[in-house]
């Protein structure tokens, strides 16, 4: 932070104001951007029910698939 000059009335400002506390003219000086502000939200990974509930389907399937297949080597 640091103090600069008003263009209008020379009263020492703070280069982050605004405007002038003494004449309120406005400050005309690189402000931070408004980017400072904003939160990237990242998405979490599957929770342990989701991957625990996946792995009991494809295991699930893969049972119904051998007996499936059981089934149809004894037919023959």
């Amino acid at each position: 932070m640091a103090l600069i000059n008003c263009p209008d009335c020379n009263t020492t400002v703070s280069d982050r104001a605004d405007k002038c506390p003494n004449c309120h003219c406005p400050i005309a000086v690189n402000t931070p951007q408004l980017n400072e502000n904003i939160k990237v939200i990242e998405k979490n990974s599957e929770g342990c029910f989701l991957q625990t509930l996946n792995i009991g389907c494809i295991f699930i399937l893969v049972i119904i698939v051998i007996i499936f297949i059981g089934s149809l080597l004894t037919a023959l």
